[in-house]
């Protein structure tokens, strides 16, 4: 579990990082275009939404697998709005995969530790994408 963790919180210094540069773009010489930031987003929310692959097997009900998918393609259609909605599609998104996890916990595997974890991470990049917002 603590690789796990180690990945998790590793895997949020791009968010913070392009945010940073976002907010802060008079304090360093290296701009960083946008797509680098929306690019990132979209694989890791087609990522998180992925982690929840095997549980599709276990639900007898035909509308989960439908909502597993549409959050990847919620990140991918959201490359059609501007950046400032774009931002703001992808933050719901993850906040809505989140509560998505939160309401069937009974029908995945994860751990108290791991569905912190999942919290933690959601609330830094939830963040992260509001600054990039409001900062567009």
């Amino acid at each position: 579990m603590r690789q796990i963790q180690l990945l998790g919180y590793a895997g949020l210094l791009p968010f913070i990082g392009l945010t940073l540069l976002q907010l802060m773009p008079h304090t360093l010489a290296l701009q960083v275009p946008f797509t680098a930031f929306q690019s990132y987003s979209q694989i890791i929310l087609a990522f998180m939404a992925g982690v929840l692959w095997p549980a599709l097997y276990q639900q007898p009900g035909r509308f989960f697998p439908l909502w597993v998918v549409s959050f990847a393609l919620t990140g991918w259609f959201s490359s059609l709005l501007a950046a400032p909605e774009q931002v703001l599609v992808l933050a719901a998104a993850f906040a809505t995969l989140r509560v998505f996890e939160i309401w069937h916990h009974n029908q995945l595997a994860y751990s108290p530790a791991y569905g912190r974890l999942r919290t933690h991470l959601t609330t830094v990049v939830v963040t992260c994408h509001l600054l990039y917002w409001w900062s567009l």
